[in-house]
């Protein structure tokens, strides 16, 4: 009996430790602006100056915040604790590779010529692909469905922000932008949790 509950305990204080859905809703506000923001500045240095255009992905980018924070809640990590940077910072590289096999995908169709701008075939499968990767990683990561469904909505939600996948076989400069995303998604990942931990403190002070 003794055994069972140091066992179990341990999970219990994790569960416990998670800060409340309403401090990641709140980050995920802010981050998805961020996220935005940081898109048309990778843009700008290794591309063109894109900043007139985003205003139309503000909406997109404020959902990919939210699912992005509904995510990394479901995971259900303790973020006052000190390991708090190494956690959000994976998480940010997780999402950026939840992007690959869509992205892959993408250089397939490119590569063999089945291609086309109105496929409405080609959109929907790689909405799939975004949406099951992310799944899969979440409930390999957990065990639970309530995570597959959190973190595949989050690769769903950034597909859509960047119009899908990207290009990466038209130019090298184009490869690089997809390669620079990490950072947009690290940068994101760890601010994501920083302001929830914030938020979190301020809803516990006013309450």
């Amino acid at each position: 009996m003794g055994t069972n509950q140091t066992t179990i305990m341990p999970k219990t204080e994790a569960l416990r430790s998670s800060l409340p859905l309403t401090a990641f809703l709140i980050a995920g506000t802010v981050i998805g602006l961020l996220g935005v923001v940081l898109f048309g500045a990778i843009h700008a240095v290794i591309i063109i100056p894109i900043w007139t255009r985003l205003l139309g992905g503000i909406p997109f980018g404020l959902v990919a915040g939210l699912a992005m924070g509904w995510a990394l809640y479901e995971l259900r990590v303790p973020l006052q604790s000190r390991a708090r940077v190494i956690i959000t910072l994976a998480f940010g590289v997780l999402l950026w590779a939840t992007l690959i096999p869509m992205t892959l995908f993408g250089v397939m169709l490119r590569v063999t010529g089945m291609h086309g701008r109105d496929n409405a075939w080609e959109v929907l499968s790689e909405s799939v692909l975004a949406v099951g990767t992310g799944g899969a990683a979440g409930r390999l990561i957990t065990g639970r469905w309530r995570a597959a469904l959190a973190l595949g909505a989050a690769s769903l939600a950034a597909t859509l922000t960047q119009a899908g996948p990207l290009p990466v076989t038209n130019s090298v400069r184009a490869a690089w932008l997809f390669a620079a995303l990490t950072v947009v998604y690290v940068v994101c990942g760890l601010a994501l949790g920083f302001v929830a931990s914030l938020v979190s403190q301020s809803l516990r002070t006013t309450a």
